[in-house]
């Protein structure tokens, strides 16, 4: 779960290799003593869907609603969740002094599309279940569980793969980091990790890190937003990181089931 009121450190990114270009896209941002505002994480979001993606539509972090408990269950309203809250309000819920949202800010920001298409898949999956009154959310589909795999946990690697190739590494590829919640375990854990891996053949091997989230962004969102992808936490392989630096694609177990 996303903790808030955490003690901000202004180096946070530069803890793995994997996110130094995040660490120099972010530096506008990051590089103060103390926590960024929700307003300005807004700011620099949309300064680059402004700047990237004029065609979009805008979106602003807003603080998240955190209800007391209670015995009797309460119907809820489509537009108060998560997802309803940034399909029908563009309102992206988010906690303040929090690395969980302050991750899932930078990602909207580097990856515009994809991010709007992950959620919208995410509400259309969600309001094709929803009944007026509901209580609680409905058990998630196959699907919804496969976004917000990815949406927390997942990557890229990008590179030319060669027909029928299951396995990257080297300097032939880059792993580029899209799930909030790997980045964040890759800097305040030591510990290996696995992220859901999707491949995208784009040659952007020697970018710098606006051209390199470009690329990823409008290769990915495509594959997001297209209904008949991620039907089931199937994805193309699981990439094994381990710090500091090392990492390796393999086959998804799940693509065996």
């Amino acid at each position: 779960m996303p903790k808030s009121g955490q003690h901000y450190e202004r180096d946070f990114l530069s803890r793995s290799p994997l996110l130094r270009e995040l660490n120099d896209f972010a530096r506008p941002l990051i590089d103060r003593p103390g926590w960024p505002t929700l307003d300005e994480y807004t700011a620099f979001a949309d300064a680059e869907r402004r700047s990237r993606a004029p065609e979009l539509e805008p979106v602003c972090f807003a603080p998240a609603t955190v209800g007391r408990r209670r015995r009797r269950r309460v119907a809820r309203e489509l537009g108060q969740l998560y997802d309803g809250r940034i399909a029908l309000a563009r309102q992206v819920p988010c906690l303040d002094a929090s690395y969980h949202d302050l991750f899932n800010a930078l990602v909207w920001a580097a990856f515009p599309r994809s991010k709007r298409a992950l959620h919208a898949r995410q509400f259309r999956a969600l309001e094709r279940r929803w009944q007026p009154g509901e209580t609680r959310l409905p058990n998630r589909t196959p699907e919804q569980d496969a976004l917000t795999i990815f949406d927390e946990g997942g990557a890229v690697v990008v590179g030319r793969l060669a027909a029928g190739e299951t396995r990257a590494e080297g300097s032939a590829f880059r792993a580029v980091l899209f799930g909030h919640g790997v980045m964040e375990h890759m800097c305040f854990k030591a510990s290996p990790v696995r992220a859901a891996a999707l491949a995208l053949d784009v040659a952007v091997l020697q970018a710098g890190a606006r051209e390199l989230f470009e690329a990823v962004d409008r290769a990915l969102a495509p594959r997001l937003a297209d209904d008949a992808e991620l039907l089931a936490p199937d994805f193309d392989g699981v990439l094994s990181i381990e710090p500091p630096e090392g990492w390796s694609l393999a086959p998804d177990p799940g693509r065996e089931r």
